[in-house]
């Protein structure tokens, strides 16, 4: 399994895409029009854990390219594709994406299980805005619901579906408290749930894998615990930006805690990136 490829599928969700708020539309006070698409390269460095309940973590280091598109239908920043499908002035229709990086037999309380594949989720997302002042200064609750894919490399490309996955996040944008000192944040918080398939990938233990430590568990559907989630944001000048992003996971009382694969109740992911805008085009957002 290509290592970069599946964690990829984590890190431009919570990183990169977190990130391109930085070049995000102006607030409508400001009137300000922006360039229509604009391009650089990130390098991210990141700490995370195998998998939510897992007391064993891996760091990450990489650059990759970044790319925002502003259209008038379709737009390319903050969060991924935005606005896809529909949008009035409290609802608005998003593209929802995570993932999770690959788990290696390495990993001591599934020793003797084998790999898990990298992971993809992708589905549709739902946000109702309490207020938006502009793309930067915002208040909303969102719900989604995501697909979760297995994305093999080993023998040729492998893709199987693993279940579903739905958050129900409310989320706090703000670009104007630290405006005098170019500083922008974001907090987002709320539960988590998913299916028994998709809990089965992570958590089940079949019989053949039973061992004096390890019991056989059979995956649930339910709820999956409570995250609470931050990014910052400064403009060290109008080409670069630093970030740094925290994210804490608390799995008190899911349906998979009684998993023998379950190690910790408190899980956090720790991560920074440099951001370097190349170019823009001189046509402006419509």
């Amino acid at each position: 399994m290509n290592t970069h490829f599946s964690f990829c599928c984590r890190l431009v969700p919570s990183f990169l895409l977190i990130a391109s708020v930085c070049f995000g539309t102006e607030s409508t006070a400001q009137k300000e029009k922006l360039p229509l698409y604009e391009y650089g390269v990130v390098g991210l460095a990141a700490t995370l854990p195998h998998y939510q309940g897992s007391d064993e973590y891996s760091s990450y280091a990489f650059p990759l390219p970044y790319f925002i598109y502003r259209g008038k239908r379709i737009k390319a920043n903050r969060d991924g594709l935005r606005g896809i499908f529909w949008r009035n002035d409290h609802f608005e229709t998003d593209l929802s994406l995570s993932g999770n990086p690959p788990v290696t037999d390495d990993n001591k309380a599934r020793s003797g299980m084998g790999e898990l594949d990298g992971l993809i989720e992708i589905g549709p997302a739902l946000r109702y805005y309490f207020y938006q002042y502009g793309e930067r200064d915002s208040f909303f609750l969102q719900w989604d619901i995501r697909a979760g894919y297995s994305f093999g490399l080993d023998n040729g490309l492998d893709v199987s579906y693993q279940g579903l996955t739905s958050d129900c996040s409310l989320v706090y944008r703000n670009a104007s408290f630290f405006r005098d000192k170019d500083i922008r944040f974001n907090l987002k918080t709320g539960p988590q749930f998913g299916d028994n398939e998709l809990h089965s990938y992570f958590y089940e233990v079949a019989p053949e894998y039973v061992t004096e430590t390890r019991s056989q568990y059979n995956g649930e559907a339910g709820y999956a615990g409570w995250q609470v989630s931050g990014s910052i944001l400064k403009e060290l000048t109008p080409q670069f930006w630093l970030s740094f992003y925290g994210r804490y996971m608390n799995s008190s009382g899911a349906a998979f805690e009684d998993s023998p694969l379950v190690e910790t109740s408190n899980n956090y992911v720790l991560g920074a990136l440099l951001l370097w805008k190349l170019g823009e085009s001189e046509e402006l957002e419509p």
